[in-house]
């Protein structure tokens, strides 16, 4: 918190997931004493956990995961459960160009979206391929292409089955059998 606090006259954005995600309590005590917006949610999964930490006034800015939350619908819902309590969404996006094309329609229905994560497709080894043209940044922006159907972007299946790896998000289990951090 000194340390977010000291950079408050340098204007940071926001000051992302300096707690653990599963204490709303502590999200509302932590947000209080901040001078500088505190941002959080890559690792909250359903809109009942985003609504409890919001009520709560924990948070500036949300950050829920499209391949996590439950998809485009339920970001939604997690997005309008924001706009009521006036907080930002600026959407956790690290899982590729797919992903990307995604929260790029998301961001641009959300009316109180703030700012997308990005991953270039080079930077996802393989990925550069998936899609036959992924969305890429011109002047610090994506552009949505509304020439072409659905997310603007075309699957290449063949590229994909063969470099696919299949991720999900685990937690480690404590020696006495516990869920640990996630």
């Amino acid at each position: 918190m000194q340390l977010a606090n000291a950079l408050a006259p340098y204007d940071p954005l926001f000051y992302e997931e300096p707690l653990r995600p599963e204490n709303s309590d502590a999200w509302a005590r932590l947000r209080s004493q901040m001078q500088v917006p505190v941002a959080t949610g890559e690792s909250l999964y359903t809109r009942f956990e985003f609504l409890d930490l919001m009520s709560k006034n924990g948070a500036d800015i949300i950050q829920p995961d499209i391949c996590i939350c439950g998809g485009l619908l339920e970001m939604r819902k997690i997005a309008a459960i924001a706009e009521a309590h006036y907080v930002s969404v600026a959407p956790h996006n690290p899982m590729g160009p797919l992903a990307t094309a995604v929260n790029l329609h998301f961001c641009a229905a959300a009316t109180n979206f703030t700012i997308l994560e990005y991953l270039l497709p080079s930077q996802n080894p393989g990925a550069e391929d998936w899609l036959d043209e992924p969305y890429l940044p011109t002047d610090g922006y994506l552009q949505l292409r509304p020439d072409r159907p659905g997310f603007g972007v075309e699957v290449n299946e063949e590229k994909l089955k063969a470099d696919y790896v299949h991720w999900e998000r685990n937690s480690s289990a404590r020696p006495d059998g516990s869920t640990g951090y996630i």
